[in-house]
């Protein structure tokens, strides 16, 4: 990709000590898109020499593809920020270094963004698959703004790694995550933008493989996750809110086992 041209689309992928086979199926998945007008920019912060030669190899290897290693350890939330500041394109793609898209994904996101300009910020449903790469389950999310606000109350009504959004909904500034969310770094930024009445759709195909460590989350992820949702408490639906906020303390002080399985049996669907 000369310098002269501006990609539509700015794939922003964070990387840490990832598995090298993994990586490079995860990065040439984004290769390969049958939309082919987009940057990756990948942010690696891996300590592990040989995983981080392996992942500027790649990059080398497509003009399309800008490998960047921060001299320091940044955390996921500022190297997203990082790759968005240098991202040409009009639209911001989120990806992880250990998931799989779909050929066609960033074709059909952008032609349902083309198609609907009211929408600004677009995921899609994800096949969930074990580290082997082995299919696990399906896991659907509301198509309608209205619903997708419905379902913020209680739960994620996105997937992270599946999303696509407008850059030019982000404002100016140099946080659009927040750095000190160690967890729901993506909850309180969809939280702040609904706030701001930025509208949100999905798509009902599965556009992403997701790569499925953990049925339960890490003890922090509630606090994180609660400090989002008080942060950004407004209308409609603030009793709902409330009440899904005192739903989410209570299930985060279940006991682990007890929250894996009410997760495999509530959450994970199989097709």
């Amino acid at each position: 990709m000369s310098s002269e041209h501006t990609p539509m689309v700015s794939c922003i992928v964070p990387c840490f000590n990832e598995n090298i086979e993994i990586l490079k199926t995860s990065l040439s998945s984004v290769r390969d898109q049958s939309f082919t007008n987009f940057e990756c920019i990948v942010i690696d912060e891996s300590t592990n020499q040989e995983i981080a030669e392996a992942c500027s190899k790649f990059c080398e290897a497509d003009p399309r593809f800008i490998y960047i290693h921060p001299e320091k350890r940044l955390g996921l939330a500022a190297s997203l920020n990082m790759g968005i500041q240098k991202a040409k394109g009009a639209l911001i793609a989120r990806f992880d270094s250990d998931d799989i898209c779909h050929l066609d994904r960033l074709s059909k996101q952008v032609n349902f963004l083309n198609m609907n300009p009211e929408v600004s910020v677009l995921g899609s449903a994800i096949e969930i698959i074990d580290e082997g790469g082995k299919f696990i389950s399906f896991r659907a999310y509301p198509l309608s703004h209205a619903n997708i606000e419905k379902k913020f109350v209680f739960s994620s009504a996105l997937a992270h790694p599946a999303v696509i959004f407008r850059k030019k909904i982000l404002g100016e500034g140099d946080h659009v995550y927040d750095p000190s969310f160690i967890f729901s770094e993506d909850l309180d930024l969809w939280l702040r933008l609904l706030n701001r009445g930025v509208k949100f759709a999905n798509l009902s195909d599965a556009l992403v493989q997701y790569r499925q460590h953990h049925t339960s989350r890490h003890k922090n992820h509630w606090k994180f996750n609660i400090k989002a949702r008080l942060s950004n408490i407004s209308r409609p639906y603030p009793i709902r809110k409330l009440i899904g906020i005192s739903g989410i303390w209570v299930w985060s002080h279940l006991p682990r086992g007890l929250q894996q399985f009410l997760f495999s049996h509530i959450q994970l669907r199989r097709v």
